[in-house]
């Protein structure tokens, strides 16, 4: 007697090849995390230094010493800076992350962008400044957690 056996998979079969997918893709999604956090990281860098050249566009064009308008406080959010000049434009840059934290020298989590002298002290002016800022993954030179730039478009890890 011949048996006849039925075109397919066995159940077994079909739970290997979901359990492949299951792998592969949990795996594709740990990857997709990590370049969230670098695509976060590289918007990051970019704003700081679109944020650094204001400033040293308006100490060239301006009075060096000129003081910054509404984020004169140690680690004001960059957010709340409105003048002089072109410095009302970085109402436009927030951090992708957590744009109502101000980073401070101790921060060990991502933070907004914060202005101030480049002793990490109140009373920001154009050309005394440091913004600090948060990397998740870090870029280029620049190690994860917290960096700066400082006048002169200066970019350095750490933050006073």
């Amino acid at each position: 007697m011949i048996k006849k056996r039925f075109p397919g998979f066995t159940l077994i079969e079909l739970l290997v090849v979901i359990a492949i997918i299951g792998l592969l893709s949990s795996l594709a999604v740990i990857n997709l995390n990590s370049a969230r956090g670098k695509a976060r990281d590289a918007r990051r860098v970019n704003d700081i230094k679109q944020l650094s050249t204001i400033l040293e566009i308006e100490a060239t064009v301006g009075v060096v010493a000129a003081a910054l308008v509404g984020c004169t406080g140690a680690d004001a959010l960059t957010t709340s800076c409105t003048g002089p000049g072109e410095v009302s434009q970085f109402v436009n840059f927030s951090d992708p992350a957590t744009p109502g934290t101000p980073c401070a020298s101790d921060s060990t989590d991502t933070c907004g962008y914060s202005i101030s002298k480049a002793d990490g002290s109140a009373g920001a002016t154009v050309g005394n400044y440091q913004i600090c800022f948060w990397l998740e993954e870090g870029s280029g030179s620049l190690g994860t957690g917290l960096n700066s730039v400082i006048a002169g478009s200066q970019l350095a890890t750490g933050c006073n």
